[in-house]
């Protein structure tokens, strides 16, 4: 049996998740690797809470802070965006956090082309969702766009 060796990549590899799941090709569990770990990598960063991994307790997104206190609109996107920051800076593969988006602002719209703003607009009335798009320069690859999403849900 002959085994091909794995190429490098600076992403690295890890396993695939849907919806918070371990998913599976041809009954063996899903790899993924390169930009597609990285970016699945940051997406779980920031859907654990906030010192919930016993062996990093400085891991995860603090959402807690954010709700905890009432505040303006802005006050809060403030304190998501610092939190966001936070979070995909203690990533070794993240050399710096350019812009943190949020689907309100009219860049949103230019940084996800492929988004109708009018449906997208209508949604956000009816649905308690957020999203945002954070674009990091990496330390290999260059500059990355990761799209974020949250629900009211707490």
């Amino acid at each position: 049996m002959a085994t091909e060796t794995p190429r490098q990549t600076t992403f690295g590899r890890g396993l695939q998740l849907v919806d918070g799941d371990l998913a599976f090709e041809d009954g063996e569990l899903a790899r993924i690797e390169g930009r597609d770990n990285f970016l699945l990598a940051m997406q779980v960063m920031n859907e654990t809470p906030f010192g919930s991994d016993v062996f990093n307790v400085n891991y995860g997104f603090d959402l807690f802070s954010i709700m905890s206190i009432p505040q303006t609109v802005g006050a809060t996107k403030a304190v998501i965006r610092l939190n966001i920051v936070k979070s995909l800076t203690q990533d070794d593969r993240v050399r710096e956090v350019k812009e943190v988006v949020f689907d309100d602002e009219p860049r949103f719209f230019e940084l996800a082309p492929n988004e109708n703003e009018a449906e997208h607009r209508s949604t956000r009335k009816t649905q308690r969702r957020w999203q945002t798009i954070v674009v990091l320069q990496t330390i290999s690859e260059g500059e990355v766009a990761l799209l974020l999403e949250g629900t009211g849900k707490t």
